[in-house]
C-alpha cells in the first residue's frame, strides 16, 4: 500500500517493543518471551490503537481482555509479529506483521513506498523476469506432458483481435468472476471470423461489451511484455460443442502452459476490473507505526486468508485456475501478489528480484510462524506425490465442494484439470471424480451440512451424477473415517467386502477397486498366496438394464451383503444451527440411529436431510447393503466413540470393548432395478448379523 504520514511517536509500551526491534536489526540476542499485558497499551496512543483496533476488527466476536498478553515476535531474519500470547485460540489464530523500512533493513525483507491510486507494472515486470531466470521448478508443466498445445485460440493484446494458432506460442492466462452481466461478449460461431479481425476488440460496437476485467487483463498482459492472453469467454467459442469439449479436456494444460496467471481475486463480476489499473485501488493505504523515533514500521499487507476470502475464492471453477498454474498474479484487497512454486511476493514489500537475499536459515532452524505472509507455503498447491495421498485428494475435493458454480453440471468438468494432472500419480485413473486405488475409502463421503443433490431439473430425483460419487452433491462433503485409517498407526483399519465392476458403454467389463484389494492381500499373504480367483472379471449382462448406453459406466455391479434395519431419530438440540464456508449459519443434518426389535442402538445412519426434509420417520425400514468393513482401536483414539462411531459407547454389549469391529453401509433405494445411494453409516458388526442379512447381487446407479 502507499506510503502516508507517520502516526504519532508511541508511548512506554512502543518503546519497550522498539527496543527489542532495534536489538534484533543490530544483531543482538532478543528474549524470546517480549510480552506486555493489553491493559499497558495507551488508547491515546495511535500506534497502539492501531494494533488493539486491528485485533477488534478481524475477530469483533472475541475481544480482547485488559488481562490479555500481547507478544512480539522477533526473527533474526528482521521479521516481527504481533500476536496474542494468551493461546485463547480464537486469538492465537490471527497475527499482524509488522515491517521495517528500508535503512532499519537495506538487506532484509522491507516495505517499499508505493503510488497509493496506480500500479507501477515496471516494477511488477521483475518478478516473472527473476522467476524465469532463477526458479527452475517454475519453467516445468505441472501437467506432466511435453506435446504442445495444438488449435488453441488467444487473444493478441497489440492488434487486438483473435488468433487462432495451429501450436501455442508464449501467452498469459486470466482468472475471474463471470457474474450475471447482460450482453457481455463471448465468441460464437456467427462472430469468430469477424473478431479475427485486426483491432476488432477494440471497435466502437465490442468495446463497451467487453468486460472491464478483460481490458484490464489485456492492458496488463502488454504492459507487461506479453503479446498472448487467454480468456475462456473469448478463447472458446461457446456454442461449438466440439471447441468447447476440447477446450475443457485441455484445461490443465492451458493454465500449466501459460506464463503466469492473471487473477482478479476482487469484485464480483467481468465488469469489477484490475484496481490500480483502469480504477483506484479501493482500499487506505497503511498507516507508518511509529514506535520510536528511531524506530518506524508498517503493517504487512492482508493476506489470502478465510475472513478476506471474495466471490472469486468461492467460485468453483477458480480453484483449479490457481492450483494448475505455475505462476500468478494476484490483484487482491487493491494490491497485487505473485505467487510461485519457489516464492511469493507482494507490492510494497521488497523481495528477491528487488535484490534481497533469500534468507534459507528460515527454514532450517524452523523458525518460522503459524502464518507467514510473504512464504512460499500457501493452501493452494498442488502437488504430484510419488505416491497416491488419499488425505490430500480428500482435501482438495473438500476445498472444491464448499465453492459455488451457476451450471451444476460442470461438476465434474470443473474438477477435471485437477484429476487429469493427479493422474500421474493416480495411475489405475479416476471414476467420476473416484480414485479407483482408494475406492473402498472414497465411498465413506458424506454430505455436510447445506449440501444438495445435483439433480437434472428442479423437485426432480434423477441426478446429474451416479449416486456413490461425492460429485452427485453440490456444496461441502467430508471423508470423516478417512481421518483415521492411514498412517503408520491408524485408529480404524478397513478392508473391502465387496467387489465392483464397471461395464462402460464399449460392454468391456473392468475390476474397479482393484489396487486397494491387490496391495492388501500381497501385504497379507504375498504374491504366492494370492488368491487370483478374486480378480476374475464376471460375465455380466447389460440387456436387461434400463438405462441408456452413455450412462452404462455410471453403474457398479457387484455382490453385497443386505438387510433391511430399522431406523430412531436422533435426538437433537431444538434450533441448533451449523456454520457453512465462514458465511452462515444453517439448520444441521438429521442423523438416526439403527436400532433391533427391543430397541437397542447398534448404529448409525447419516442422511443428507434436515428436519423439516425429513423422509424418514420413526421405525421407518430401510435397505442398507456393506461396502466395507473395520476395525477401531479405542487406545489409539478416544473421540471414535465420541463422534465417528457413537454407536459404540451407546451399546452395553459393547461399550466397554476397546477394540469394535463394524461394517460400512449404505441406504440405497432402489428404481427400475438400480439400486442409488441415499445415506451411509456404520453397524456394530454382530448386531448386522443378528438381522439375517442376504447375499445379492447389485447394480449401485
Amino acid at each position: 500500500m502507499a506510503s502516508s504520514e507517520p502516526l504519532e511517536v508511541g508511548c512506554k509500551t512502543c518503546a519497550f517493543f522498539s527496543e527489542a526491534i532495534l536489538k534484533t536489526v543490530r544483531g543482538e540476542a532478543v528474549d524470546e518471551n517480549i510480552i506486555r499485558p493489553v491493559a499497558s497499551f495507551d488508547p491515546e496512543c495511535t500506534t497502539c490503537k492501531y494494533v488493539l483496533d486491528y485485533y477488534a476488527r478481524i475477530a469483533p466476536n472475541s475481544p480482547l481482555q485488559l488481562t490479555c498478553p500481547m507478544r512480539l515476535d522477533a526473527f533474526p531474519q528482521k521479521r516481527f509479529f504481533f500476536r496474542t500470547g494468551c493461546g485463547c485460540w480464537d486469538h492465537s489464530a490471527y497475527h499482524l506483521e509488522l515491517l521495517p523500512p528500508p535503512e532499519l533493513a537495506p538487506t532484509s525483507v522491507h516495505y517499499k513506498t508505493i503510488d497509493p491510486d496506480r500500479i507501477d507494472i515496471s516494477s511488477l515486470k521483475r518478478w516473472p523476469e527473476y522467476c524465469e531466470k532463477h526458479h527452475d521448478n517454475c519453467r516445468s508443466d505441472p501437467t506432466g506432458t511435453e506435446s504442445p498445445l495444438t488449435d488453441i485460440i488467444l487473444i493478441d493484446v497489440e492488434e487486438h483481435r483473435l488468433v487462432q494458432f495451429p501450436t501455442a506460442p508464449k501467452y498469459t492466462t486470466l482468472s475471474y468472476v463471470w457474474g450475471v452481466l447482460p450482453d457481455i461478449l463471448e465468441t460464437r460461431i456467427s462472430n469468430f471470423a469477424s473478431l479475427q479481425l485486426p483491432n476488432a476488440l477494440a471497435a466502437p460496437e465490442i468495446l463497451p461489451r467487453l468486460p472491464q476485467t478483460i481490458r484490464d487483463a489485456i492492458n496488463v498482459t502488454r504492459d507487461m511484455g506479453e503479446r498472448y492472453l487467454w480468456v475462456d469467454r473469448l478463447c472458446i467459442i461457446q456454442d461449438d460443442e466440439a471447441n468447447k469439449a476440447q477446450q475443457i479436456a485441455s484445461m490443465a494444460s492451458i493454465y500449466a502452459r501459460g506464463q503466469f496467471t492473471i487473477i482478479a481475486a476482487d469484485g464480483a463480476d467481468a465488469n469489477a476490473g484490475l484496481h490500480g489499473v483502469s480504477s483506484s485501488r479501493p482500499f487506505p493505504p497503511l498507516p507508518v507505526l511509529e514506535l520510536s523515533p528511531d524506530c518506524r514500521l508498517r503493517p504487512g499487507p492482508e493476506t489470502e486468508e478465510a475472513r478476506y476470502f471474495t466471490a472469486w475464492h468461492n467460485r468453483a471453477w477458480t480453484l483449479q485456475e490457481r492450483l494448475l498454474s505455475r505462476r500468478s498474479l494476484i490483484f487482491f484487497r487493491g494490491s497485487v501478489i505473485w505467487q510461485c512454486k519457489c516464492s511469493l511476493w507482494a507490492e510494497g514489500v521488497a523481495g528477491e528480484p528487488d535484490g534481497i537475499a533469500r534468507d534459507e536459515t528460515w527454514y532450517a532452524e524452523k523458525k518460522r510462524p503459524a502464518h507467514l505472509a510473504f512464504d512460499r507455503h500457501f493452501i493452494l498447491e498442488l502437488k504430484t506425490p510419488k505416491h497416491p495421498d488419499f488425505r490430500y485428494f480428500e482435501g482438495l475435493v473438500r476445498q472444491y465442494q464448499r465453492r459455488k458454480m451457476t451450471y451444476q453440471a460442470d461438476g465434474l468438468r470443473a474438477f477435471s484439470g485437477i484429476l487429469d494432472v493427479l493422474s500421474r500419480t493416480y495411475r489405475e485413473g479416476f471414476l467420476y471424480g473416484m480414485p479407483k486405488n482408494f475406492f473402498d475409502v472414497a465411498m465413506l463421503w458424506e454430505p455436510q451440512a447445506g449440501s444438495k443433490p445435483r439433480v437434472v431439473a428442479p423437485g426432480s430425483d434423477e441426478l446429474m451424477f451416479p449416486s456413490w460419487s461425492w460429485v452427485s452433491f453440490g456444496g461441502s462433503v467430508a471423508n470423516n473415517l478417512s481421518d483415521h485409517t492411514f498412517g503408520n498407526n491408524p485408529s480404524i483399519e478397513l478392508t473391502p467386502v465387496v467387489k465392483w465392476y464397471n461395464v462402460p458403454a464399449d460392454g468391456q467389463v473392468s475390476f474397479v477397486n482393484l489396487t486397494s484389494h491387490l496391495f492388501r492381500m500381497i501385504k497379507q499373504g504375498g504374491v504366492g498366496g494370492l488368491d487370483l480367483s478374486f480378480f476374475d472379471v464376471p460375465t455380466i449382462d447389460m440387456s436387461k438394464v434400463a438405462m441408456g448406453k452413455d450412462r452404462w459406466d455410471w453403474l457398479l455391479h457387484g455382490s453385497v451383503m443386505t438387510a433391511a434395519l430399522r431406523v430412531q431419530p436422533e435426538r437433537v438440540e431444538p434450533g441448533r444451527l451449523v456454520r457453512v464456508a465462514w458465511e452462515e449459519e444453517i439448520e444441521p443434518f438429521v442423523n438416526y440411529h439403527f436400532t433391533d426389535n427391543s430397541g437397542k442402538i447398534f448404529g448409525r445412519l447419516k442422511v443428507p436431510f434436515t428436519e423439516e426434509e425429513a423422509v424418514l420417520r420413526k421405525d421407518a425400514m430401510c435397505e442398507c447393503i456393506v461396502i466395507s468393513e473395520g476395525k477401531a482401536y479405542y487406545t489409539r483414539s478416544k473421540w471414535l466413540k465420541e463422534i465417528y462411531l457413537p454407536e459404540w459407547k451407546l451399546n452395553d454389549e459393547i461399550c466397554e470393548l476397546e477394540e469394535y469391529e463394524f461394517y460400512n453401509v449404505l441406504w440405497v433405494e432402489r428404481r427400475d432395478g438400480i439400486a442409488y445411494r441415499r445415506g451411509s453409516g456404520t453397524v456394530w458388526k454382530e448386531g448386522w448379523h443378528r438381522q439375517n442379512p442376504e447375499v445379492r447381487d447389485i447394480i449401485l446407479g
